[in-house]
């Protein structure tokens, strides 16, 4: 009996000694788990981002499909805009002018002729110059003439006229690799 007694305890030993090791193993105090992957939302990025240096504008631009591309929120690209490294482009921002954090466009009216707007896009710089500034009937419509085979154009709600809108109509001069 003493024998059965010895192989008794020394079984019961090992599984006491088995048990400690394991709960003290740091890899069983981990739990795994899944995560429906759906159900995160996304980062949206910008796509380009605008800089104007005189009125300390740096403000990033979102994707023509994004929920972020809205004044409401940003500097919106209106739909027809053809970005910068597409052969006759002509890109067309809006944003609100007036008091609040989504005035972005609140300084234009202090903008001249031959100032400059830097348009960043896929690792260049377009550098346009201001070549006409003037009001016109907000009606839902920009019309302009084509001056140059590249252009960036801007518009606000006019700060004299509540049923104007300014447009500002920019000439591309160079682009540049960003470094």
């Amino acid at each position: 009996m003493s024998k059965k007694c010895f192989y008794l305890c020394s079984l019961i030993l090992i599984i006491f000694i088995t048990l400690c090791i394991i709960s003290t193993d740091p890899k069983s105090n981990f739990i795994t788990t899944s995560y429906n992957k759906t159900s995160t939302t996304p980062i949206e990025l910008p796509i380009a981002k605008i800089i104007i240096p005189k009125i300390k504008l740096d403000n990033s631009i979102y994707n023509i499909n994004s929920s972020l591309n809205t004044v409401e929120k940003n500097v919106m690209i209106l739909s027809d805009s053809v970005l910068p490294n597409n052969n006759e482009s002509i890109i067309f921002l809006a944003a609100h002018s007036g008091n609040g954090e989504i005035a972005y466009f609140n300084d234009l009216d202090k903008l001249n002729i031959n100032d400059i707007v830097i348009f960043q896009y896929k690792d260049y710089n377009y550098f346009y110059s201001i070549i006409s500034k003037y009001e016109i009937d907000k009606d839902g419509d920009i019309e302009l003439n084509k001056t140059s085979s590249n252009q960036l154009v801007l518009t606000t709600c006019s700060t004299s006229n509540m049923n104007k809108q300014l447009l500002i109509n920019s000439n591309l001069i160079k682009k540049e690799e960003i470094t």
